[in-house]
């Protein structure tokens, strides 16, 4: 008897040309993880680029201070907030907001440091404005301080942003004044208050007389960068 033998061809399954669902999600993330990368290395170009001008910013009023020796127990230049801190017990008699002829040469110097700094025009466009602010401390009423420190900060200004002077002319504009009173460095109404007063309470009501000029930097290159991003999604 003859047996058959039954031969089965083998099928070889097809291959699958579909990626894998852990493979799309691998190369996800990669994609995601670059693009991270890129702009991280984009944020810290933006950003050491406006440290570098803030820092050449900085550096020429330090320079201009240095050369004018200016005397720090007077005036000093915080570079942490970007702002020139004057003692107002030397330029102004007690409730008065007139100018000493101290406070006059002060000013008058910050005139030109100012205009040195805003004739460049890389830094000027950084700067949206200089403001002086005026502080008093917490003796008195809060009507009466109120008015010393607008007057003490719009006395300076004026004597520093002389009418019709080149600065004036020039960046005007760049210019203003304000008065904080006591409450920036006082906003507790029980101190204020009080009628009593310590010897540590006076030598700390002595530090907050002062006057501040701080520069309020621009977000021009902020704006721009986020106009640019808006611009190319409309575009794709």
């Amino acid at each position: 008897m003859k047996i058959r033998s039954r031969r089965y061809k083998s099928r070889e399954e097809a291959g699958s040309y579909w990626p894998s669902f852990v493979d799309v999600m691998t190369t996800i993330a990669l994609v995601f993880f670059f693009l991270m990368i890129i702009a991280m290395g984009l944020s810290s170009l933006f950003v050491d680029n406006i440290s570098i001008k803030r820092e050449t910013i900085y550096n020429k009023i330090q320079e201009n201070l240095n050369l004018n020796e200016v005397d720090k127990n007077i005036m000093y230049f915080d570079r942490d907030e970007g702002k020139m801190i004057l003692n107002t017990e030397t330029f102004f008699d007690t409730g008065k907001w007139d100018l000493k002829s101290d406070g006059k040469i002060m000013a008058e110097q910050l005139g030109e440091i100012f205009y040195s700094i805003l004739e460049d025009e890389m830094l000027r466009e950084e700067i949206e404005y200089i403001e002086v602010v005026g502080h008093t401390d917490y003796a008195g009423n809060t009507i009466d301080n109120r008015k010393l420190s607008t007057e003490r900060a719009m006395s300076f200004l004026n004597q520093m942003v002389k009418m019709d002077s080149k600065l004036e002319n020039d960046f005007g504009g760049k210019f203003k004044a304000s008065g904080m009173s006591e409450f920036e460095t006082n906003p507790n109404k029980e101190d204020r208050d009080r009628e009593d007063y310590s010897k540590d309470d006076i030598e700390n009501a002595a530090s907050q007389r002062k006057i501040e000029i701080k520069m309020v930097f621009s977000n021009k290159d902020l704006e721009k960068a986020i106009k640019d991003r808006v611009s190319d999604q409309k575009g794709n």
